[in-house]
């Protein structure tokens, strides 16, 4: 019996419902009774299942079925105020979902990409806002914005509370209502610091949002980079044929 024979009969029965979410997995010793297999090859078998993304461990109590219960980020409502947000997304689908503002810098020097994004020139500076988005206290994605110094260093969204409505409410009464938006989503691996920040184990996957909000000229107006684990989200888009 190998490790790959164990996962098998454990995915099938995890799917069947014979193991519901929440519910405690055999143990080690008790795969190793039963299947008549070593230590090792019981615990790589139940490895796989966490590599998948059906199982959470807990330290001192075993392995335990995952309860996935996404998130659903849904940009399909877009306001017409200009406030449709990440998080207005997030909270209309009532996941309960807190803000924490972690830093917030008037004026800063543009990295490249985001320059170039954004359309400044050398020496044009930025506004940057740093978000950790949290549901039951647990962080499931982390945000930094970056805006045209020139439109938000001396509003609001400069403050360490934006006040309602958030980003885009603000640049809506400076006269720089953002209508468009584009996003890149990619999937990937993360990175040590979104591991310590999301606090997620290592080889969690999660998703990679780079937005790009746009007024009605064109004219980009913010760009920022998302990220959320890929264990607690759904990302929802309506697309025109």
């Amino acid at each position: 019996m190998t490790a790959a024979s164990i996962a098998k009969d454990l995915r099938a029965a995890i799917r069947s419902g014979t193991y519901k979410p929440g519910d405690r997995l055999p143990s080690e010793a008790a795969l190793m009774s039963n299947y008549g297999v070593a230590r090792m090859t019981a615990r790589h078998g139940l490895s796989m299942l966490k590599d998948e993304g059906l199982t959470v461990t807990r330290h001192g109590s075993g392995v335990f079925v995952r309860a996935f219960e996404p998130i659903v980020r849904d940009t399909t409502g877009g306001k017409a105020d200009g406030s449709s947000t990440v998080t207005a997304e997030i909270d209309e689908t009532g996941a309960g979902l807190t803000v924490r503002t972690l830093a917030v810098t008037a004026e800063a020097e543009a990295p490249e990409k985001v320059r170039a994004t954004l359309g400044l020139a050398d020496g044009d500076k930025v506004t940057v806002r740093e978000r950790l988005h949290l549901r039951e206290r647990k962080p499931v994605l982390f945000a930094t914005s970056y805006l045209p110094a020139s439109i938000a260093a001396r509003t609001p969204i400069a403050a360490q509370e934006v006040g309602p409505g958030g980003t885009h409410a603000r640049l809506t009464e400076a006269g720089h209502a953002p209508v468009r938006f584009r996003e890149d989503v990619v999937g990937r691996m993360p990175t040590i610091e979104e591991i310590e920040e999301l606090r997620i184990e290592p080889g969690t996957p999660v998703l990679s949002v780079t937005r790009t909000a746009f007024t009605e000229d064109g004219t980009p107006v913010e760009v920022s980079y998302v990220v959320l684990d890929a264990g607690e989200f759904m990302l929802r888009y309506d697309i025109d044929g």
